[in-house]
């Protein structure tokens, strides 16, 4: 398995991961995503399950945004956004979580919705084609 870089130390991402002002975004933004999938047509691949979750946490409580906000913190988005914040002089998980846009937050929640639902890559890709032929 492939190492991903690590932009910052762990005890930063921690920090971030359980930063207080950051999760009420994380939970509006969970929301937000989850109306998105909604609207998707029935044809997505993993739509059954994309929906299922989107059913679940369409009004995330705090500990299921908790839950799900240290994979969300953990995306790649996330990290590359807190590092760019660290290297602009923010040094603490506040001010990192401050310099982090909503469009960032979105994307990492977008990114990882697959996984989170339990689509893999491979039934994704397999449906993506299917469609394609078709």
């Amino acid at each position: 398995m492939p190492a991903l870089p690590l932009p910052l130390a762990l005890n930063a991402i921690c920090g971030l991961a359980c930063e207080p002002t950051l999760l009420p975004r994380i939970r509006m933004a969970i929301a937000m995503v989850a109306q998105e999938v909604f609207a998707e047509p029935p044809e997505t691949a993993g739509y059954p399950m994309r929906w299922n979750l989107s059913k679940t946490v369409l009004s995330p409580t705090e500990s299921q945004a908790a839950q799900m906000m240290v994979g969300i913190v953990a995306s790649p988005p996330m990290l590359a956004a807190a590092a760019a914040a660290a290297a602009g002089g923010a040094t603490d998980s506040a001010a990192m979580a401050a310099a982090i846009t909503d469009d960032q937050i979105l994307d990492a929640i977008r990114r990882g919705w697959n996984a989170v639902a339990g689509v893999g890559p491979t039934y994704a890709q397999t449906r993506q084609a299917e469609q394609e032929e078709t």
